[in-house]
This record gives C-alpha cells, sequence and structure tokens, in this order.
C-alpha cells in the first residue's frame, strides 16, 4: 500500500514518512527540495517527486488521482512572521495556496480513488487562540482545522479523516518564518515524538491529534 506525504524530505514530513515505511507502506514523498528529498527516499527506500505544491497543486493531483494511496498526509506548508501589513503580498498567496489550497485540492482528489484509507492534514495550535504577527499562517491552520472536521462527518466512513495540531516543533519552520522563537525553546516538541504519537493516533481512526499535554490544554475546548 501507498503512502503519499507532502513535505516529506525534512522536519515532521520525513519522521511521519518513516514511521510509515517502518509500518510497512511504500512511500511517494512530494516537496520542493530535490536535494532534500534525494537524502530522504535514499534512507527510506521512497520514490520523490520535486514540485512547488503553491503552483503545482494541480499536477500533484494527477499523481495522486493515478498512484492511489491508502494514505495522504497533507504536511507542506510555512507561516510568515511580522506585522501583516508589512508582509510580503505575494508570499502570502504563495502561503495561501500552499496551506489551504492545495491541500483541499489533493483531499479531494484522493477521495475520488480511496475507497479505504486516511488522509492527515497538518494543522496547528496557532488555530486555537489569536495570533498576532502570524495571523494569516494562523487563519490557514484554523481552515484546516474546521475543514477536516467537517470533511469527517461527511465523507465514507472508510476513508479516516484526522487533522493534527500541532504545537511548536524542533523543524525548520522557524527559521524559513524568520520567526523568534525564545522561551518556546523550552517547550518544543520532537518531531519523532511527534511522527510516532501521530500515526500511531491517525491509524487508530483519531480524529483529533493534539500531541503534548500542554497543547492540549492550550487548545481545551476547541
Amino acid at each position: 500500500m501507498l503512502a503519499v506525504v507532502t513535505g516529506g524530505g525534512s522536519g515532521l514530513g520525513y519522521h511521519i514518512a518513516k514511521e510509515l515505511r517502518a509500518r510497512g507502506y511504500d512511500l511517494l514523498l512530494i516537496s520542493r527540495n530535490e536535494e532534500k528529498l534525494k537524502k530522504a527516499s535514499e534512507k527510506l527506500g521512497a520514490e520523490y517527486i520535486a514540485m512547488d505544491l503553491s503552483r503545482d497543486f494541480r499536477r500533484a493531483g494527477e499523481i495522486v488521482r493515478e498512484r492511489k494511496p491508502h494514505v495522504l498526509v497533507n504536511n507542506a506548508g510555512f507561516g510568515i512572521y511580522g506585522y501583516f501589513p508589512e508582509q510580503d503580498p505575494e508570499r502570502i498567496v504563495d502561503m495561501l495556496n500552499l496551506n489551504v489550497v492545495a491541500l483541499t485540492y489533493l483531499t479531494r482528489v484522493a477521495l475520488e480513488v480511496m475507497p479505504s484509507g486516511y488522509i492527515m492534514n497538518v494543522a496547528s495550535v496557532a488555530a486555537c487562540r489569536p495570533q498576532p504577527k502570524i495571523s494569516a499562517y494562523a487563519a490557514t491552520k484554523a481552515y484546516v482545522e474546521h475543514f477536516s472536521r467537517s470533511l469527517a462527518r461527511e465523507i465514507n466512513p472508510d476513508v479516516h479523516v484526522s487533522y493534527l495540531l500541532l504545537g511548536p516543533t524542533r523543524t525548520d519552520f522557524f527559521r524559513r518564518a524568520n520567526m523568534p522563537t525564545g522561551a518556546l525553546e523550552r517547550i518544543m516538541l520532537s518531531p519523532e515524538k511527534v511522527a510516532r504519537y501521530a500515526v500511531k493516533k491517525m491509524l487508530k481512526g483519531r480524529e483529533r491529534i493534539v500531541p503534548g499535554f500542554l497543547y492540549k490544554l492550550y487548545c481545551l475546548g476547541r
């Protein structure tokens, strides 16, 4: 059986792919950075396709339609830090395309060809409360949460939809977003542990997945 993982060349996506490989899945990794994808594929024995999903999501959809995965993990995404009026509008559009449009499109296509299986959409605890200086990013993750929650009540029950409310994790996210970490360093999660927990819960059919007791409290009532 095949698992497709977007953003699978590094960070959390790589570790999610590694967990799925350990459970016997064949892997197809899709991400923008071909160098990282090649290294990840060599380590995991995976196929890979390098593409910018913020622009090539339709081509990625055709690949998903053709390959008919049993698991789709929509992990690819990025954030922008700073006062919203000072952020680059073109980069905001790229973020919306990747975090929202590509995720939605790939999910829609996957549901055409998945009689059963699992879809996990990576959201964030940023969706749980107002987030100054990452307002647009937080809004994309609120979309992912609400889209996933609604979808889980709508579709064929043999396809399990999960969403991962991810707390601050030791990946390249903060560097790419040009976002200071400060006190967050003390409470950051391990990507290996997050991936192990998330994949385990996904395969058990859990809809809402929140790694870490602190972040469960943070999103309490959501």
